[in-house]
């Protein structure tokens, strides 16, 4: 899958971390980093599933085995089989939003080499020394208001996601994607970021891919499942590429103006489908 990544012209190679079967995340991008060219990183790690101080070595070795291609992509917990499955207390959203502000600090201060000890709610470190790791970016998956405030604060890269007080239902989900909420979105972290505006990324991930002229049979049947209109479905930013690949092309250039997002992410199974739109951005 690698040769098929770069060849298809895709920069980077983002994994999960889940409990559903998948291969270790740490052994799998070692192995893109040492035999590929691709930016790698997680998108996004659930906190809830690793000690921080623990995450934080993983980034330190995968950041110096790619030559500082790493990103770390970290999130409060969202998917509830990650906790049911491994038996773990699936805590309230503010608290994890608050668990997830002290394993940041953690990040950052084992990457500084030095010595430390934290005291927080969630974590007890004593007399700790992670691996020093200097420039690691830092993503954050972030959709509700707290999650957006702290990724404001903390991230490099903001990866726009579910915000989790927007309901579970089929239409709930995909009305938090369409394209007025990921702009509502936008504005939200946009205040928070003040001066850090221009310096920080803005990305999303694309669920549902169809680039080919059969896109509004596939349109159709997404508006009939989720009750949505079809021109919102179209619009939608996060869940689906629907359109031709040069029409694809420009509406992500549209978006990019609209919205800010440059770092869009599709699954493994698009990779060919989406090469021809790679193909229609080249030089723009």
């Amino acid at each position: 899958m690698l040769a098929r990544t770069e060849a298809a012209g895709f920069t980077s190679l983002l994994m999960p971390t889940h409990s559903t079967p998948q291969f270790s995340v740490i052994a799998a991008l070692a192995d893109a980093a040492v035999r590929s060219n691709l930016t790698i990183g997680t998108l996004v790690a659930n906190n809830d599933l690793q000690h921080p101080a623990l995450l934080a070595r993983d980034a330190a070795t995968l950041a110096l085995l790619s030559g500082g291609r790493f990103e770390l992509g970290v999130g409060a917990g969202w998917m509830v089989r990650d906790y049911t499955q491994l038996g773990l207390p699936l805590l309230s959203g503010g608290a994890r939003v608050d668990k997830l502000a002290e394993a940041i600090s953690i990040l950052r201060s084992s990457w500084t080499g030095e010595e430390f000890s934290f005291h927080g709610s969630h974590y007890d470190l004593a007399e700790f020394r992670g691996l020093p790791a200097t420039g690691v970016p830092l993503m954050m998956g972030a959709g509700g208001d707290r999650m957006l405030a702290l990724a404001a604060a903390s991230a490099d890269i903001v990866s726009f996601s579910r915000s989790l007080g927007a309901g579970n239902s089929a239409h709930d989900i995909a009305v938090d994607a369409t394209l007025g909420s990921t702009l509502r979105k936008a504005r939200t972290l946009a205040q928070h970021l003040g001066d850090r505006r221009s310096s920080v990324e803005l990305n999303i991930l694309a669920i549902r891919v169809e680039i080919s002229p059969r896109y509004r049979e596939r349109v159709r049947e997404v508006a009939e499942a989720t009750g949505l209109a079809k021109s919102d479905v179209v619009d939608t930013p996060e869940n689906f590429f629907a359109a031709t690949a040069q029409d694809m092309a420009d509406q992500l250039m549209e978006r990019r103006r609209l919205t800010g997002i440059s770092y869009y992410v599709i699954r493994d199974q698009d990779i060919d489908a989406c090469a021809p739109v790679l193909a229609c951005l080249v030089g723009r």
